[in-house]
């Protein structure tokens, strides 16, 4: 019997020397909860532009050794009564799913060498572009609860194009004799972010036209848009020459393209923006060049002159020499072309042969040109009548 008893209440004594153990581990359960805890920050949310509406969520990571947020890595605000500072880390700034976007930012209490480490996530709704934002903050520290305010970029995913283009009012003219520059007006609108681009693809409805389509943009020679600015995208085209001519050789009339170009841009807003692509379309003509443009003014004005003579059997006027007769014709002949080039060019005139707008800097139009001039009103009256016979 007695050893019984001493068997039985060997377990509640082993169970009554666990007590103490569980009671030291309640009470550092019960001292870590008691702790201080950090500052509580939330942002409240923006009205961008009327366009749209970004709301933010936050989670607290802890406190962080930390002195200050030097810039330009950070953007800085504070509380209006100046006791905390709000830092948000540029570098820090991720697209993520769902059309939103996150950052780290951080709060300093006064000269502490420790700050408290925040995850922020914007989220999006509209149609508003990226752009700086003045977004005001509250900080609860204990009883009290501060406000203030901070400039900072919202970024949107969904929004349309970033980049205008002015409107192509006139063809772009490309020589097929060697490499045209061609330089495209880029605009940046106001109240936005910077815009930076950072590669240039360029596609043509006539690939066999050219021998080379390129840009000087890349990631390590990247072009930058200002907010409310312009710049110049330069483009460097060579055509190949015999393929090039073909395709513009019955686009007669000058308001018609001989190619059009997609122009494809990837950028992004800075700092932290999404790549974004864009494509332009750009309209060219082809031309033969200044010796396309004199061998075929020759030739017009020796068939001109032929025809003249076969007509009438002078070169020229009663009396006229032959020398004289030529020369003119040359000269005449280079006139009328430099003036249509001009007219056409750089001025809202056309040049109308026979009822069709010709283009004077295409190697055809060149050639009818010089051939009327040189021949005089004996070839000009023959041709009417050709052609008023075949209508």
């Amino acid at each position: 019997m007695p050893d019984r008893a001493r068997s039985k209440s060997r377990p509640s004594r082993t169970a009554a020397g666990c007590w103490p153990g569980l009671i030291l581990l309640l009470a550092c359960g019960l001292d870590a909860f008691a702790q201080p805890a950090g500052p509580q920050l939330t942002l409240d949310s923006v009205n961008v532009r009327q366009e749209g509406v970004v709301s933010f969520s936050t989670l607290d990571l802890g406190p962080e050794s930390r002195t200050g947020c030097p810039a330009p890595q950070f953007l800085l605000g504070e509380t209006d009564d100046q006791s905390y500072q709000l830092c948000i880390d540029l570098a820090s700034i991720q697209q993520v799913r769902f059309n939103a976007f996150t950052f780290t930012a951080y709060l300093l209490h006064g000269q502490a060498a420790q700050a408290w480490r925040y995850q922020i996530t914007g989220n999006p709704a509209g149609l508003f572009r990226d752009a700086p934002v003045r977004v005001s903050f509250h900080v609860k520290a204990g009883a009290s609860t501060l406000a203030g305010s901070v400039l900072m970029p919202v970024y949107n995913a969904a929004a349309s194009n970033f980049i205008s283009v002015d409107r192509q009012t006139e063809l772009a003219y490309v020589s097929v004799s060697g490499t045209t520059p061609l330089q495209i007006a880029l605009n940046n609108m106001a109240d936005t972010l910077p815009i930076t681009v950072t590669e240039v693809a360029i596609s043509s409805n006539c690939p066999q036209c050219w021998t080379h389509l390129a840009s000087g943009v890349s990631d390590k020679n990247p072009l930058t848009l200002d907010p409310g600015t312009g710049a110049r995208l330069a483009l460097s085209l060579s055509p190949s020459s015999i393929p090039a001519l073909l395709a513009g050789a019955d686009a007669i009339r000058s308001d018609v393209p001989h190619d059009i170009l997609a122009i494809t841009l990837t950028y992004h807003t800075v700092p932290g923006g999404t790549d974004r692509r864009q494509t332009i379309l750009t309209r060219v003509r082809f031309g033969p060049g200044l010796l396309g443009l004199a061998l075929a003014l020759c030739g017009g004005i020796a068939l001109g002159l032929a025809a003249r003579y076969l007509l009438t059997g002078k070169l020229g006027r009663e009396d006229e020499r032959a020398a004289h007769a030529i020369l003119s014709a040359l000269v005449l002949g280079a006139v009328a072309e430099l003036v249509g080039i001009t007219l056409t060019a750089y001025g809202d005139s056309k040049l109308v042969l026979f009822g069709l707008d010709i283009d004077p800097r295409q190697l055809l139009p060149a050639f009818v040109l010089a051939m009327l001039v040189s021949g005089g009103t004996a070839v000009t009256t023959w041709v009417k009548d050709w052609f008023g016979k075949r209508a």
